[in-house]
C-alpha cells in the first residue's frame, strides 16, 4: 500500500469525488462499482476542471471544448498528443486508494 493513499471513503455509483494530493487535483468516479481516477486538467488547455464534465459510461467530456478522455486508458478522441494522466485505483476497508499514474 505505500505507493497508494487514501483518497476518501468509498461514493455511491455513478458519484464522483475531487481531491487534491501533493499539490495535483484528481477526479474520482464510481462507474458501474468501478473506480477511476483521472488528473483534473484537460490535457488541451489545461485548465478545464474534468470533475465538471459530462460522464458516459467510462468516458468524460470536457466541459469547455467537449473533448473526450477514456477513463481507463486516458485516451483521448482528438489524438494521442492530448492523453490524460490515469491513476491505479482501488478500494480497501470503505475507502478509495489511489496509486500512481498508470500510464507515465
Amino acid at each position: 500500500m505505500s505507493d497508494y493513499f487514501i483518497a476518501g471513503n468509498t461514493i455511491p455509483v455513478g458519484e464522483r469525488l475531487r481531491i487534491e494530493n501533493d499539490g495535483k487535483k484528481i477526479s474520482i468516479f464510481n462507474v458501474d462499482g468501478t473506480y477511476h481516477a483521472i488528473l483534473d486538467a484537460c490535457p488541451h488547455k489545461q485548465t478545464a476542471p474534468l470533475f465538471r464534465g459530462t460522464l458516459e459510461g467510462e468516458t468524460i467530456q470536457c466541459p469547455n471544448h467537449g473533448f473526450c478522455f477514456d477513463l481507463k486508458t486516458g485516451e483521448c478522441n482528438k489524438g494521442p498528443h492530448l492523453k490524460a494522466v490515469i491513476f491505479h485505483t482501488r478500494e480497501e476497508d470503505g475507502k478509495i486508494l489511489i496509486g500512481p499514474p498508470k500510464n507515465d
